[in-house]
C-alpha cells in the first residue's frame, strides 16, 4: 500500500457553520460557531429583531383602537 510518512499527515480543526453548515478552519469562527459571512448576517438579523420590537405597526388588530383616536375614526368604523 501507499503508506505516508508520518511527518506528512496533520490535522486541522473544523467544526461546520451554525448557519449554512459550511466547513469552519480559523479559529475565530471555530469560535464563535459562524463564518465571517454568516456572522454577519445573524447580527443583522438580530438587530433588526431588536429594533422590530419599538416599532408599532399601523395594521396590527390590537392597535386600531389607537389608530382610530388619532385618526378620529368612529369606533364602529372597521
Amino acid at each position: 500500500m501507499n503508506k505516508q510518512p508520518e511527518s506528512e499527515i496533520f490535522t486541522i480543526p473544523a467544526r461546520r457553520c451554525k448557519r449554512c453548515g459550511g466547513l469552519l478552519t480559523s479559529a475565530k469562527a471555530i469560535k464563535d460557531g459562524y463564518g465571517s459571512c454568516c456572522l454577519r448576517k445573524v447580527q443583522q438579523e438580530r438587530r433588526a429583531k431588536e429594533e422590530a420590537k419599538n416599532q408599532y405597526s399601523l395594521f396590527d388588530r390590537e392597535g386600531t383602537t389607537l389608530l382610530r383616536t388619532c385618526l378620529f375614526l368612529p369606533e364602529s368604523a372597521d
